[in-house]
């Protein structure tokens, strides 16, 4: 099973980094920072689940509640990231 968690978690990490570099390739009048604010999110997104898995593995003292709190607090902060980066686009996509 934790091979497949930390697997998974790395999937996650690889599919921001390629959003990432994905973005950095999108040219002319669509390559707007809407879309770099976008591919950081699903970044963090990666990076959010990979540090609960090794907080778990790594940490085991750390309390399960904090561990989680703060999963949540990066995944929500990821989110928000995605979403401005949304709103950026249709607003640079509408003018």
């Amino acid at each position: 099973m934790d091979a497949l968690v930390i697997s998974i978690d790395i999937a996650l990490i690889m599919c921001g980094i390629l959003a990432a570099y994905y973005a950095k390739q999108v040219g002319g009048n669509i390559g707007h920072k809407s879309i770099q604010l976008m591919a950081s999110g699903f970044l963090l997104l990666g990076f959010a689940h990979i540090l609960e898995t090794a907080s778990l593995k790594i940490f085991p003292a750390f309390d399960l509640e904090t561990v989680e709190i703060t999963h949540r607090l990066l995944v929500l902060f990821a989110t928000v990231l995605i979403l401005i980066g949304y709103a950026r686009l249709a607003r640079f996509v509408r003018s």
